[in-house]
């Protein structure tokens, strides 16, 4: 009797690549806004009158999340802004800033700027 013998196929295990940037949570967008939260909470520890001031604690969210999102789409830390224009990148995040201070808190102060009760 004649049996033929196939060989199989090696496959090469798969070795896990370094994560790099992605570690520090830039390869999301609820990343970016976490970093955001974070290093804007460091800030106001720093500086005390931010955390009694809702307007300056939303600029400056809004800064640090330009400014982190700008890096992370320059230096292609964040793979989701990768092939967007600046203005894009800078968008996103103005939103980030945005969503780490609390959308809520932009709402109720625009609110009282207008005259609204929200209490």
């Amino acid at each position: 009797m004649f049996v033929p013998v196939v060989a199989q196929e090696v496959i090469e295990p798969v070795i896990e690549q370094d994560v790099g940037w992605a570690g520090l949570g830039l390869s999301s967008f609820t990343g970016i806004v976490a970093i955001v939260a974070l290093v804007v909470t460091q800030i106001a520890k720093l500086v005390p009158i931010i955390e009694s001031k809702t307007v300056l604690k939303i600029l400056i969210s809004s800064v640090v999340g330009v400014v982190i999102s700008f890096f992370g789409w320059k230096f292609s830390f964040a793979a989701f802004l990768a092939g967007l224009e600046v203005w894009q990148a800078l968008l996103y995040g103005v939103f980030a800033g945005l969503s780490a201070c609390g959308f809520y808190d932009l709402i109720k102060n625009i609110s009282k700027f207008f005259g609204f009760n929200t209490d």
